[in-house]
């Protein structure tokens, strides 16, 4: 026989009823926005809409993702999450129970608040904070803020796989324009369903991996320099190394656009702790030449790899020449013994060989004026030809007139660049309009 006091209470019964039909009601509604496509922003503002107390939604690097619009016409600042966090953390990211702050105004915790983390599977997306300013926290709040943090990290996985989906859509198309290897109506196509314009010109920037090392974020790195262009980069991954291709603004001077690119690729090595890092660039060039340009920018990293110890580790294509082939290809001490038999009587440290080597180089980055290198060098032409003659008598280079003589010489030439010699200036010092003043002795 069932007892009175056995009987359950009917008031704790209408309150779990209550209390289950409010969170049934939470429920269905935090489904419906997660299923209508409302997104991220959709949740929080839904989940604003059912609690009086303010609420953010605050990323991995404490950026405010989504928030209540305002509380009973207060606009609040959001919360210091760190500091939420020092004494009350870090969460158990396994838990999906909300963590509560107590208020300590001493330390500058004005209220008590409510922190959730979004995660899902160990990985943690952002933070739900719910703040005691309108009304008490209360288990009902607690109740959901867990259930919009289970639906948030669900948008989170589900977006995080659409992105990728889209960048591994990318990066293939990114290879097809550097295979040259699928019709253009093929790659047309793809194009346009990515946003993409196929027919752009691009920069080719090939940054080199070395044997072991740990691949580097293609994904970040393409946002990295897309944003400080300002221009769409596709990525994808080489044999070797991290292919870009980088768009080349309409309006930009190719010669210009490819120094801005040089500049942003220097910065990305050194923000990536690579300052030794080898970038290989192509000039700007049209579909249909990204094929010849990725072995162009193959040829340039292994130019540097071999040669360049120390000094410049960014180079373009257009630096090099043709001579980068010999240089890339051939056996090292083939081509030191090379530059030593050409321009060896300029290495010996003699006075004045090191007037006759940079006077030689700037006759060739001036396309072989004398008058233009004369005012680079801060001489008068004479003397130029002057050391050109003694660089004969010395060398037997005849390179005024005798072109396979000027291949011999630039060759050498850019061995020694590539290496650092002090008498040789480096690639981006040979584009200078003038120079300063020689202050050698102007002796032949």
């Amino acid at each position: 026989m069932t007892t009175a006091h056995q009987l359950p209470d009917p008031a704790d019964l209408l309150r779990r009823h209550t209390q289950l039909q409010r969170r049934h009601a939470i429920e269905l509604k935090l489904s419906a926005v997660a299923a209508g496509g409302g997104g991220i922003a959709g949740l929080v503002h839904t989940v604003a809409e059912l609690t009086a107390n303010p609420i953010w939604l605050m990323d991995t690097r404490r950026r405010v993702v989504a928030r209540s619009a305002q509380v009973r016409g207060s606009d609040f600042r959001p919360p210091e999450l760190d500091l939420l966090l020092e004494r009350n953390g870090p969460a158990d990211l396994s838990s999906p129970e909300p963590l509560l702050v107590q208020a300590e105004p001493a330390r500058g915790i004005a209220r008590r608040h409510l922190l959730v983390p979004v995660a899902r599977d160990g990985c943690l997306f952002a933070w739900l904070v719910l703040a005691e300013v309108s009304g008490r926290l209360s288990g009902s709040d607690a109740h959901l803020a867990k259930r919009a943090a289970f639906h948030l990290a669900s948008e989170y996985v589900v977006q995080g796989r659409v992105a990728r989906a889209s960048w591994n859509a990318r990066s293939a198309l990114a290879r097809q324009l550097v295979r040259g290897s699928t019709s253009d109506d093929d790659v047309s196509d793809a194009a346009e369903y990515l946003g993409v314009q196929a027919d752009a010109e691009r920069v080719l920037a090939y940054i080199a991996e070395g044997p072991g090392a740990e691949p580097r974020d293609e994904e970040a790195i393409c946002e990295r320099v897309a944003a400080q262009l300002g221009v769409e980069v596709l990525g994808s991954r080489g044999r070797e190394g991290l292919l870009l291709l980088i768009e080349s603004p309409d309006e930009s001077a190719h010669v210009t656009f490819v120094h801005e690119v040089k500049d942003v690729m220097r910065r990305l090595m050194v923000e990536l702790g690579e300052p030794d890092g080898i970038v290989g660039l192509s000039g700007v060039s049209r579909p249909g030449s990204f094929q010849r340009a990725y072995r162009e920018t193959r040829e340039v990293v292994l130019c540097v790899d071999r040669f360049a110890a120390s000094g410049e580790r960014v180079i373009a294509v257009d630096d090099l020449g043709p001579a980068r082939l010999f240089v890339a290809n051939s056996d090292v001490g083939a081509v030191r013994r090379y530059v030593h038999e050409v321009l060896g009587a300029l290495l010996t440290g003699a006075p004045g060989t090191v007037d006759l080597l940079r006077t030689l180089q700037c006759f060739f980055d001036t396309g072989r004026s004398v008058r233009e290198s004369a005012a680079r060098l801060g001489i008068h032409e004479n003397t130029v030809r002057l050391r050109l003659a003694k660089v004969h008598d010395l060398t037997g280079l005849e390179v005024a007139a005798d072109a396979n003589h000027q291949l011999s010489a630039q060759t050498a030439l850019l061995v020694l660049r590539l290496e650092g010699h002090p008498a040789i200036p480096s690639f981006d010092e040979r584009h200078a309009p003038t120079a300063k003043k020689d202050r050698a002795v102007e002796t032949a």
